[in-house]
């Protein structure tokens, strides 16, 4: 049984990581890096580390979510109409071991994604004089993990749907993950006291985006770039009033990891029941 997983674990992950697609994503977004890295060379000293994180929390955000709702839309839904999880559940493998072969093959190609991104980033910053940065590390590896829930919030609903439906379930979670963390923020400090027991409701519920540190200094002097604005909120008599934000907590990090935990649940799930 367990050699069975692991020959099917390797076969899915290999199959991903030689499509053109992928190969092509990656490609484009390591192609990013020089021109961010001389973006911000442009800028004097003071700017130049903001600008090329901006740029890439950009790659991040942009780059990440194409790959993980590639990756999660297409783990049941196009196999499924294929036949091609049919022939494998004939052949004698479980649907089980089918789905979570699937599940850590798309997994594993996300992480080689965002290692490669991040490989061609530290270049980058390297090649600036600014030596290897720690900050942008852990902000790709709270990213990887923001984008695994996305990703499996697609691929459980790929199960029962196509993989259009499965994209637009995936960037709904992703939106919603940022907005009950941002909206947490607000409520903390008092700004919306006539939802704040909602946003704790819905904080306390559901999928959180994990924020690193960086991203959330950056977001909150307004140097975050277009991937991660200020937060702000409008009031009455105030105007637009900035809502600092806090990096992930212990708890954050361990919250998503038990979503990404429910949602390949829910994907195994479906699969049993799927029509092959």
């Amino acid at each position: 049984m367990t050699g069975r997983l692991v020959d099917l674990t390797r076969f899915e992950t290999l199959g991903i990581l030689r499509r053109r697609w992928y190969l092509i994503l990656i490609a484009i977004g390591a192609l990013t890096v020089p021109i961010a890295a001389i973006t911000a060379a442009s800028h004097v000293a003071a700017l130049e580390a903001d600008s090329y994180r901006a740029s890439a929390a950009s790659l991040m955000l942009i780059g990440g979510l194409i790959a993980a709702l590639a990756l999660g839309a297409t783990t049941i839904s196009t196999g499924g109409a294929s036949g091609h999880l049919g022939l494998l559940v004939a052949a004698g493998a479980g649907r089980t071991q089918v789905t979570v072969a699937r599940l850590v093959g798309r997994f594993a190609a996300l992480v080689v994604a965002l290692a490669a991104w991040c490989l061609a980033l530290q270049a980058g910053s390297a090649a600036l004089g600014r030596g290897l940065d720690g900050p942008l590390a852990v902000h790709v590896a709270a990213s990887l993990e923001s984008l695994t829930v996305v990703m499996l919030a697609a691929a459980a609903t790929s199960t029962v749907m196509g993989p259009a439906v499965a994209v637009v379930v995936g960037l709904i979670v992703h939106v919603t993950a940022q907005a009950v963390v941002n909206l947490q923020a607000a409520a903390n400090l008092g700004f919306i006291r006539t939802w704040d027991r909602l946003a704790q409701v819905a904080y306390n519920l559901s999928p959180r985006a994990v924020y690193s540190p960086m991203i959330v200094d950056m977001q909150n002097r307004g140097q975050g770039g277009p991937a991660a604005p200020r937060f702000e909120l409008n009031q009455v008599n105030r105007g637009k009033v900035p809502i600092p934000l806090e990096a992930a907590s212990l708890g954050t990090v361990l919250w998503t990891a038990f979503w990404c935990a429910l949602l390949a649940w829910l994907c195994v799930l479906g699969m049993r029941r799927r029509p092959l």
